[in-house]
């Protein structure tokens, strides 16, 4: 055992290789039929988003796709095409595997092992020994080890995995090789054995998913994972929320930020009545405001928000709410908030000042729907920006008039002082740009959302240019994407500090 726990340092480089990545036997043709459980009244996307795509151009999209892209709108914009029941593009005689086996092994790498489940049960794609174990191997990355055992029982598996994965299902702890995937994770839990750094710093989706379930390790290890795979929208924020609270009601021992945090998340979820939930708001974006896991704090406590209306006695957090809402992507409820806002500001220049920060968010995620710009109001946003920072402002300035007009936003040339350039900032590369030009204006919806996924792919958004930003943004929305192009553009602005 000491061997194999030592060996499984070098086994993390090589999962994303092999797990998954088994030899090709005679596959079922998913392709023939549409694959993927969501449909339109549920959330996924039109049938028809392939249309005009090849079958190649589909297969080497889903493949490069990355496993962990730095945006949560667009990372659940990918993931909307790969579980949505879409019509496959007409065969081309293009390599395998097939398209629903690259859909099945990139949910797996983005450690979706419950709904790349459901959509290989929907597809009767346990019949196919590649398919069979790639499923089996998410669900125990997952720690859903009855799950993949019943599977692992009842069809054939690719080999060696398969004995490997029936080994762990039997409480066996020797023998399960040196890469580390579900068999190996499960063996690893059944014998309590001590996790090697390596592994507790793995940015991998699967398994930073893995060890925020794993009860066995102290819970300030699976916080310092969870708040980073919140951040990289891995995990989600409701489940980081529920490990605050835990610690909390346990009295872990914390370092003292992360215990600090815990304690504003779980005076939010724990107060009774408004003024205390209003108190506990105010706490959090007062102490967490500038910081780096600003975004994700506000939507570990978004809950909180949501028990509140929009009434005249909240007005002291309606600015709070406004933020907290537009992170979520609630237009409905942001423009209640901020008309709060503006209510409650209307006698009092300083909270006025502060709501200058907010408004120009409002325009971007589409509250009222504006298509212009009083251009006083847009000189006096820029003006707070060059008072708060003024060795960035022409960066966010420019930030701020490539979002207005990428999501509909008239602002003609030289009638504001928005520079209309801005030197730095990371271009995504002409290449993807044309490409995805292309298929926007092809209206090739599908391909526009996994070449925008594509675009930015694992960096990070507070270095993207703004130029490039306002072009995701534009193509998007040119495909019936609005609500992704306007929640991708938040992120943005957020992250670069507007």
């Amino acid at each position: 055992m000491n061997a194999f726990r030592t060996s499984l340092a070098a086994g993390l480089a090589t999962w994303a290789i092999t797990a998954g990545a088994v030899p090709a036997l005679a596959q079922k043709q998913f392709d023939d039929f549409p694959t993927g459980y969501l449909t339109p009244a549920t959330g996924g996307m039109p049938p028809n988003a392939w249309e005009g795509t090849s079958l190649a151009t589909a297969k080497r999209l889903v493949s490069a796709l990355p496993a962990a892209p730095r945006s949560r709108a667009l990372r659940d914009l990918q993931f909307k095409v790969m579980v949505s029941e879409l019509v496959t593009p007409t065969p081309d005689n293009s390599p395998p595997p097939t398209l629903f086996a690259r859909k099945v092994d990139k949910l797996a790498a983005m450690g979706e092992g419950e709904n790349l489940n459901e959509m290989v049960r929907a597809a009767g794609g346990y019949d196919d020994p590649s398919i069979a174990a790639t499923t089996v191997n998410a669900l125990m990355m997952a720690g859903e080890k009855a799950g993949g055992c019943a599977i692992a029982r009842a069809h054939p598996m690719t080999e060696p995995f398969g004995k490997r994965a029936l080994a762990a299902c039997d409480g066996e702890t020797q023998g399960l090789g040196t890469v580390l995937d579900g068999p190996a994770l499960v063996s690893l839990d059944l014998s309590k054995t001590r996790l090697p750094a390596s592994i507790l710093n793995s940015t991998q989706p699967p398994i930073m998913r893995a060890l925020v379930a794993n009860r066995t390790l102290p819970l300030a290890q699976r916080l310092e994972v969870a708040e980073r795979g919140e951040g990289g929208a891995i995990i989600e924020a409701t489940r980081l929320s529920d490990l605050y609270r835990e610690a909390i009601r346990d009295r872990v021992a914390l370092p003292a930020p992360m215990a600090r945090r815990a304690q504003l998340v779980a005076a939010v979820s724990n107060a009774t009545n408004g003024p205390e939930i209003m108190q506990s708001i105010t706490a959090v974006y007062t102490e967490t405001r500038g910081s780096p896991l600003f975004p994700t704090i506000a939507r570990a406590t978004a809950q909180g928000l949501l028990r509140l209306d929009p009434r005249p006695e909240f007005s002291q957090i309606a600015q709070e709410a406004a933020r907290g809402f537009l992170l979520l992507g609630d237009k409905k409820r942001t423009e209640a908030w901020i008309k709060l806002a503006l209510e409650a500001a209307k006698n009092n220049p300083g909270t006025l000042n502060a709501l200058d920060h907010l408004l120009p968010l409002a325009a971007i995620a589409g509250v009222e729907n504006p298509t212009s710009l009083p251009a006083a109001a847009v000189n006096r946003w820029y003006e707070v920006l060059q008072q708060a920072d003024p060795a960035r402002a022409v960066m966010r300035g420019n930030l701020m008039l490539e979002l207005f007009r990428a999501t509909g936003i008239n602002i003609p040339a030289g009638t504001t002082k928005l520079p209309e350039q801005a030197a730095g900032g990371r271009p995504v590369s002409n290449q993807i740009l044309q490409a995805l030009q292309s298929a926007a204006n092809g209206r090739r919806r599908a391909e526009t959302a996994l070449l925008a996924s594509l675009a930015l792919g694992e960096s990070s958004l507070g270095d993207l240019a703004p130029s490039s930003a306002g072009y995701i943004v534009r193509c998007l929305r040119a495909v019936s994407e609005d609500e992704a192009a306007r929640l991708f553009a938040i992120e943005v602005a957020i992250a670069q500090g507007l």
